[in-house]
């Protein structure tokens, strides 16, 4: 083992390279971890990966570990950083956040964000020794597809439209300053949604956008609303949505949160967003 780490930048190998590193660093974690070459394309377009500024980190030949940037106007966000199982616990993971911090710097970006599971206690003193700081909780809500019905308000009283159409009113109907994955930049290029509203077409009282997944899964990827009546109008309607559903980082202090319980929705995960200032 060396004494340091050779880091270099992920634009060095391909993307099937990547996503092959991306799930080497992350074996064995909380819950499986998959990345192919396609979901990583995604994810870049998504989640604005700067793949030029994300890092590699190896010692000798051997993979170390990797870390992922993703960068917004003056803003950059840890998109995954993880060592493999050889190289975990021996502290060599500060070399490779101390490196992914010198390349926000070097972008000029003000801010670097990130999410942790609150149960990822390793991560989280080792992004507390780079100086940032817990800024709030985002939490994972899941509804059981045999979940009882809590309302009796039919499904057909939310009406569709298009996600762009609705995606007009984000700013309006979003209290809560929005997670990396649900900003509105992220939205605006997702395909494959479809949305659900309350209100006139033209000025929505609330907002659903919903994604399907293989296996029966349905992701609700976007929820608005400015006043809790139609947070709770809005959950009424997607009592009748069927099937597994599905929503990751909800704010702690949502409108949503005590509506989406209140509506057999059950928190399952919880993650610090962390934050510092560079």
């Amino acid at each position: 083992m060396t004494e340091t780490l050779r880091i270099i930048s992920a634009a060095s190998v391909t993307l099937e390279q990547f996503a092959t590193a991306f799930e080497a660093a992350f074996a064995g974690y909380f819950f499986p971890v998959t990345l192919t070459s396609e979901q990583l394309s995604r994810r870049v377009r998504f989640e604005h990966l700067d793949i030029l500024r994300s890092r590699l980190a190896y010692d000798g030949d051997e993979l170390a570990g990797m870390a992922m940037l993703g960068v917004r106007q003056e803003v950059g966000w840890v998109g995954g950083l993880g060592m493999t199982e050889m190289y975990r616990g021996r502290g060599r993971s500060h070399e490779l956040m101390t490196a992914l911090i010198a390349e926000a710097r070097a972008l000029s970006l003000q801010q670097l964000t990130l999410e942790v599971l609150r149960q990822n206690v390793a991560a989280i003193r080792l992004y507390e020794r780079a100086g940032m700081g817990v800024a709030r909780d985002l939490i994972i809500f899941e509804r059981r597809a045999d979940a009882p019905l809590v309302s009796s308000q039919d499904v057909s009283l939310l009406k569709q439209a298009t996600p762009a159409e609705l995606l007009r009113h984000f700013h309006r109907l979003h209290l809560q300053p929005p997670a990396w994955q649900r900003d509105l930049s992220a939205l605006l290029v997702m395909d494959g949604m479809h949305g659900l509203y309350l209100g006139a077409r033209d000025m929505p009282d609330a907002y659903a956008l919903l994604r399907s997944w293989p296996g029966g899964m349905t992701y609700i990827v976007e929820l608005a609303a400015a006043r809790k009546e139609d947070a709770d109008a809005l959950c009424a309607g997607l009592d009748r949505v069927e099937g597994h559903l599905r929503i990751i980082n909800e704010p702690e202090s949502s409108i949503f949160c005590a509506v989406l319980e209140a509506h057999n929705f059950v928190e399952t995960e919880r993650q610090h967003e962390m934050v510092m200032t560079l």
